[in-house]
């Protein structure tokens, strides 16, 4: 049985161990992870791909499920263009 945090400093620590063990779960599921969990695997693989110049796979995964899940990729991983309103002029 696990403990109750009493604290706000045990709170938030326990929050960032779930957070953490979430983002590393997901790594190679993206599509099964909430959007928190796809936010922050986004989040640390860019400022750990800054940090060693080379891309990272699992970023771009969570990126594209990311833009699945907001209808701005479609399902054939390309960006669709925003419907705005058209003029058709018949000159």
């Amino acid at each position: 049985m696990q403990e109750t945090a009493k604290s706000a400093r045990e709170r938030k620590a326990a929050q960032r161990a779930r957070d953490k063990r979430a983002v590393i779960e997901a790594i190679g599921c993206e599509a099964d992870a909430e959007m928190r969990t796809l936010i922050e695997l986004l989040r640390v693989e860019l400022v750990q791909s800054e940090s060693t110049a080379s891309a990272s796979r699992s970023a771009w995964r969570a990126w594209n499920e990311i833009g699945q899940r907001m209808s701005w990729i479609d399902d054939k991983s390309r960006v669709v263009e925003p419907s705005g309103p058209t003029l058709d002029l018949d000159l």
